[in-house]
């Protein structure tokens, strides 16, 4: 289990009551919508009454406002970490425009997550993604600071599992961004990043063992990026397409201690043949070249991508990797998932090997928390041959 996998208690309590009362399923209103359900005034077996529905709107209601307007609590402990407790807390909402309906206007999020454990580690991380200006502006920021532990693995795509040494990050990170609407959906943007490393060190230092102090320092870099957003729902997609690309450039110039650069590639496509089953594949890419700190290698594993690995278990200067999920309905607002992948890293893609691809898989449930955006609770169990992981969020990995 990952070190965040285990903070779960408080949030499947959560989980577990709005699943107990239950609501009917709506998405966002560019997806496709299922027919209302026949709801009888009898009280026959398997057919809800007028009364039970009635007390299920006021308690879809209930629950819809908790997670709207309260933040979210967890506890764990884990051996590297101790007992830990936080917040999180995320909403999703749409800008109103002059020019286009509420309807048409793309979701933004906000997200806000802290975390404090009895070891004095910490974390505290803002992401903000809105649109505005009738689709046309989309601003983000990315605030990170944290003191935390986390495994490193050395570089490589062969690493064993036994050359991981739990080691302290503790960085800043601030990374704003602009994109504007050049044409339909079709978006350009820049984005500046400025990432601090204070400390990058192995806990318990062995002699002969890495030397990771290094890669302290500040990393700043200038990006461009272009992106398609043809999806139906920006957070939870049912249908279209997804293109990504960015190019960062971090330069002494810039007052950044190390020279590198970095490409990013995402493609990503949804299908649904019938309403609320959806097929999603992505291929994702980075490939980067230059003086590049062991912390910013491309990676393999974690919850976004490659889900069922260890964030980080595989780094190097360049990783591809592509993943296939299944979405399908369950019980009124709870859907399930079966997802898979596999992927790579290492110097080059050419140094790339048709038997060097590390393989992941697993199972996962949604909760339904906001049916005007789609928006959902996520917790996965994901395996590789080297164990499991899990974890939790709000919205799809992709």
């Amino acid at each position: 289990m990952g070190i965040r996998g285990v903070f779960l208690s408080v949030l499947l309590v959560c989980v577990q009551g709005v699943y107990a009362v239950g609501y009917k399923t709506v998405n966002d209103s560019t997806a496709c919508n299922p027919a209302p359900e026949q709801i009888s005034s009898s009280s026959s077996a398997g057919q809800a009454t007028v009364p039970q529905m009635a007390l299920t709107e006021k308690a879809e209601s209930l629950f819809g406002k908790l997670f709207k307007y309260a933040p979210i609590p967890y506890l764990g402990y884990s051996t590297e970490t101790n007992l830990a407790f936080g917040v999180i807390k995320y909403n999703a909402f749409r800008i109103p425009g002059h020019r286009l309906p509420d309807s048409l206007i793309r979701l933004s999020n906000v997200s806000l997550y802290g975390l404090y454990t009895l070891n004095n580690q910490y974390e505290i991380r803002l992401k903000l993604d809105l649109m505005t200006g009738a689709n046309r502006f989309n601003t983000v920021l990315e605030a990170r600071f944290r003191d935390f532990p986390m495994k490193y693995f050395d570089v490589g795509n062969d690493t064993p599992e036994e050359a991981g040494e739990l080691t302290d990050f503790k960085n800043l990170l601030i990374a704003p961004g602009f994109n504007y609407k050049i044409y339909r959906e079709n978006y350009i943007g820049v984005r500046y990043i400025f990432d601090n490393y204070l400390k990058v060190k192995v806990v318990n230092e062995k002699e002969g063992g890495p030397d990771l102090g290094g890669n302290e320092g500040v990393q700043s870099g200038l990006g461009i990026k272009y992106f398609r957003e043809g999806r139906d729902n920006r957070l939870r997609a049912t249908r279209g397409s997804y293109i990504y690309f960015s190019f960062d450039l971090f330069s002494h110039m810039l007052g950044s201690a190390f020279d590198y650069n970095a490409l990013t590639i995402d493609l990503r496509k949804y299908y649904s043949p019938i309403p609320r089953l959806t097929f999603a594949g992505q291929i994702y890419s980075e490939i980067k070249s230059g003086d590049i700190p062991v912390q910013s290698l491309a990676v393999v594993g974690g919850k976004y991508r490659m889900r069922g690995i260890y964030w980080g278990r595989y780094r190097d200067k360049s990783m591809a990797m592509a993943q296939v999920e299944v979405r399908f309905p369950i019980y009124r607002i709870i859907r399930g998932t079966v997802f898979g992948g596999m992927g790579q890293v290492g110097p080059r893609l050419a140094d790339y090997r048709g038997n060097g691809f590390h393989t992941a898989g697993g199972v996962g449930l949604r909760a339904l928390i906001d049916k005007a955006t789609s928006s959902v609770l996520r917790m996965d169990l994901g395996f590789s041959r080297e164990g499991y992981t899990i974890f939790f969020g709000f919205g799809e990995a992709f």
